[in-house]
């Protein structure tokens, strides 16, 4: 199994990521199944996350593969779009990048409202389950909520980070020896950059 931390943090970026090319995932609840379905992390955080029920008699809340219940209503979705509005904030802090505009009020406002419950996981480790019915929405959005609380405790939380190139923004975790990434990607946002820069520079 991999290492709880890193599924912390791949599970964040994963969420930040969520809708940043194409269509987004958290628009509706189908959508939002099949995103989930065909992502990398899907197994791994399901099989992470899967509560114990020597101190818990409600599995249901965490069951995959197949999906941890039926398909939310859209209004459960709110937390899903308010966790990836809260991390996309702090990764963009976290490289010097002003997040901007409104709504991280709203955002922290309403998963504080969330309906959580502590649950023990197989491995041993606390975490937070929504309530017993509700589906894959509530489910991840408890699962996301607990992977943020573990993560901004460990002093690598700063290494979570947005790239600051132009019309970009992509979460990525820095693993650098000296926490000194910038770029999502050097070849790419890195390189125009440098170029912008070098032409300002020239201009009389």
């Amino acid at each position: 199994m991999r290492e709880p931390a890193l599924a912390d943090e791949e599970l964040l970026v994963a969420l930040a990521n969520a809708g940043h090319e194409g269509a987004d995932p958290l628009a509706d609840p189908a959508a939002l199944a099949a995103w989930w379905a065909g992502h990398d992390t899907a197994r791994d955080t399901a099989r992470d996350t899967r509560q114990d029920t020597r101190h818990d008699t409600a599995p249901d809340a965490a069951r995959l593969p197949g999906g941890p219940g039926p398909v939310p209503p859209d209004d459960a979705l709110a937390p899903l779009r308010a966790l990836r509005h809260v991390v996309r904030a702090a990764a963009g802090r976290h490289n010097g990048v002003d997040p901007g505009g409104p709504g991280e009020d709203e955002a922290w406002a309403t998963l504080g409202a969330l309906a959580l419950r502590p649950a023990v996981l197989s491995d041993g480790r606390v975490s937070l389950a929504p309530p017993r019915a509700g589906g894959l929405a509530p489910w991840l959005a408890a699962a996301g909520t607990a992977a943020l609380l573990r993560a901004t405790a460990r002093p690598g939380w700063r290494r979570l980070k947005a790239c600051p190139g132009a019309d970009c923004g992509w979460v990525f975790l820095d693993a650098s020896r000296n926490t000194s990434r910038r770029w999502c990607d050097m070849a790419g946002c890195g390189n125009r950059a440098k170029t912008a820069t070098f032409r300002a520079r020239r201009r009389p």
